[in-house]
Parts: structure tokens; sequence; C-alpha cells
């Protein structure tokens, strides 16, 4: 894998220090308390170490909790569940930090409890006493708490029993080197926050093991994913790790909680008009892991690696066996199709774009995985496009898996969109 050099690592490193100073500067100048609360929650996630369903379902159930107690003081908007009114002239900024607190003491239980506590008694230490922020503190604690018992059975925390694992042909089994069980299987039984159901938005079936199309995409994967002598740039390389999101980052979903902060302050939204979209946004992530898992579970199928390692001229008279393949990328723990990646990336850029009335927004990012490193896109959906190819390049996706988690996300974050948080009627 191509490395950067370490005197360059080190000037990207202050770069990414400077911004990282100079955007803690504008927070502070900023006032929003929406965006300084996701802040806690991209941290938390961080320490908690979730993986990313789970963490969706984290981010959106505190998201929508924000938003609900900004809009029962706003009363401009359907709430996803609560919809009676904050008590009148209950400070805004006191609703958010009490409803963020309240989720964040009830959901991230494995982060530490005294830096949210020290977040808390900041925030409100800038609000003056008196009735409003006392009623602010009261509502906000009260709509988060109608939200987490709405959660609650959900079936999050709810694993179901099943064998996921096969020997079969073309069925899902675990991988090296670790050989680590399923994740989440059961996470396609959840309920959704938006959709209908888990099935809703299921991708149409995979290519058929012995087509011409699978041996296809599979040379593919082996000429592009490879660990060693593939064919990629090294900024295709190093997309892999910069992308990543693995445990102890942001996570997929959080990664893009990341990119609309960056764009919300740019853009200088308003604080209901931030709770809106990372609502918005929030719930887009969290039903697409759910409608992924279901996806994933539903047909099974195994990783591009034991593919090119197990299938042969018997099943698949176009395939080119590749006993000695190693992806670019260790495989995660569950079925390959599809790209949990491409639907979250795609759910979160097409949802962005619905907000703002534009997918064209320039923007940078950095990585939890490749510190000191920036992509910059001229689109959100260049980013889209790009994330989905890193797994691809990582080795561990076909281009259909990538595609069809694309076309998965778009749809969902259309119909989230289209059906939750919708205008008041004048």
């Amino acid at each position: 894998m191509s490395r950067i050099p370490a005197t360059l690592k080190s000037s990207l490193r202050l770069i990414a220090l400077s911004g990282l100073l100079m955007a803690s500067q504008e927070r502070l100048c900023a006032g929003n308390a929406v965006l300084d609360w996701n802040e806690e929650a991209v941290d938390a996630t961080r320490l908690a170490r979730n993986p990313p369903p789970l963490a969706s379902l984290m981010y959106a159930t505190y998201h929508v909790a924000i938003f609900d107690a900004v809009n029962g003081i706003t009363r401009t908007h359907h709430g996803w569940l609560v919809n009676d009114p904050a008590p009148a002239g209950a400070d805004m900024d006191a609703a958010i930090a009490s409803a963020a607190y309240t989720v964040l003491n009830a959901l991230w239980i494995s982060t530490n409890p005294r830096t949210v506590q020290i977040a808390y008694d900041t925030a409100l230490a800038e609000i003056p006493d008196g009735q409003a922020k006392s009623d602010g503190v009261a509502w906000g604690r009260k709509v988060a708490e109608a939200v987490l018992a709405k959660r609650a059975d959900c079936g999050y925390n709810k694993p179901i029993p099943g064998t996921y694992s096969s020997t079969e042909p073309g069925k899902w089994r675990e991988t090296p080197p670790g050989f680590r069980p399923p994740l989440l299987p059961f996470w396609g039984k959840v309920t959704p926050f938006v959709m209908t159901s888990p099935s809703q938005f299921r991708a149409p079936p995979p290519e058929a093991l012995g087509s011409k199309e699978y041996a296809e995409e599979l040379a593919f994967v082996a000429k592009h994913g490879a660990r060693d002598d593939a064919e990629r740039s090294e900024y295709e390389t190093l997309c892999t790790p910069f992308w990543s999101d693995d445990l102890g980052t942001a996570t997929p979903p959080g990664h893009w909680n990341v990119v609309a902060q960056d764009i919300a302050r740019r853009r200088n939204l308003s604080v209901p008009e931030c709770a809106r979209l990372f609502a918005l946004l929030n719930l887009a992530e969290a039903d697409a892991a759910i409608s992924t898992w279901e996806t994933k579970f539903y047909y099974n199928l195994w990783r591009p690696e034991t593919a090119l390692r197990e299938l042969d001229l018997k099943l698949n008279p176009y395939v080119v066996s590749r006993p000695d393949f190693i992806p670019n990328m260790v495989s995660p723990p569950f079925p390959s199709y599809t790209s949990g990646h491409s639907s979250f990336s795609a759910a979160a850029a097409r949802m962005i774009a619905l907000v703002t009335g534009t997918d064209d927004i320039e923007f940078s990012v950095t990585s939890d995985g490749l510190p000191g490193v920036v992509h910059t896109f001229k689109k959100l959906s260049d980013a889209q496009r790009e994330i989905g190819m890193s797994r691809v390049w990582a080795g561990i996706h076909t281009m259909s898996e990538n595609l069809e988690g694309q076309k998965a996300g778009m749809k969902i974050a259309d119909y989230v969109f289209a059906n939750a948080l919708l205008p008041v009627s004048k």
C-alpha cells in the first residue's frame, strides 16, 4: 500500500490541527446549539466504538428528539413524534441541551458520562436563570423521554438467534483473518423510523452465481481491489482508509454529520433549520442501515474474496479463480450485497441536497481513519460516488453491490424527505 512521507504527514497534521482550532473558534462564535450538540454526539460515538447500524439509530433518535423539542417552540413543521406546543417562552437552547443530554445519557452508555455532564453544565451556564430556562429544560427532557420510549421497542437491543454462516456456494461465511461472526444480523428486523417496513427498499437479486456478468464483476474486483499489484492510483488506494469509518470513528453516518455541520455553518443555517437538516439526514441514514441489513441477510451473499477463492468453472464457466486473492481491506463480518457505505452515503448526499435545494455544494472533509488528509469535492454526489468506489477499490464489494446500495440510499432519502417533518400548512 502506498504511504504518505513522514514530513508530509507532519505538515498535514499541523494544517489539520490549525483547521480544528479555527473550527472550534468558529463554533464558539456561531452559537448554534444544534451544531454544538452534534459535535458531542459524534465525539461520544468515537469513544463508544459503536458499529455503523447502531450509531445510525442513536444519531437519528438524538436528532429527532432535538428537532421535536425545537419544533415545539417554532411550530413550523410536523414533528417526528411530539406535536404538542412547548410552554410559552421556553428557551430554545435550554430545550436543545436538555433533549440532547437526556438521549446521550440513555443511549451512549459506554462513553464518558463526565464529558457529557460538563457539556450540559456549560451549555446551561450560558443561559440566564429564570422561567424560560426552566421551562426549556423541562420541555427538552419531556420530548426526549417520549422519543426514547417510542424507540425502546423497535428491536435494536433484541438479538434474534439464528445461523447465518454457510458452506453453500454463494452464501456468506466468515472471512480471514479474524473469521468474525456476523455483526448485528437481526438489524434488518428493527422497526424503521420512517419507512413502512425494513424490506420496502430491498435491492433486486444480485447477479446469478453462474452468470458471465458475475464473473466480470469478480474480475474487476480482482484487478482493482487486490492488496498487492492492483491497478489502482495512490489516491484510490488511500480512499480505503480515508472512508473506512470503522470502530472508534464517527462511523459512516457520523462522517456525513461532520460534512453537514461544515455545510450548515458556511450557509449560515439557523438553529431551527439545522435541527431539521440533522433530523432528516439521520432519519434517512438510520433507515438506510435497516434497509441494507435486511437486504444483506435476505440474500446472504458471500464476499468477493470468498467467491474469487472458491468459485470454480463447474459453477461458473466464465470465472477466473484466484485462490491467493487478498483484498485491500479486511472484509467486514456480514454479507456482501449490498454495500452499507454506498447506501449511507447516497442517502446522506441526497438528503443534504434535498434540504438545501442543490447538489452543487463544494466542501472539504477530513477523516478519522487517515488523520491529516483532506478530500475536496465540487458536489455532494461526487463524494457519494467516491465513497462507493472506495469499497470496490478495497476489494470487499463488487460494482453492483455498490451501485444497488446507492440506488436504495437515494430512494430512502427521497421517501424520508417526502414523508417526515413536513411543513405545517398555513
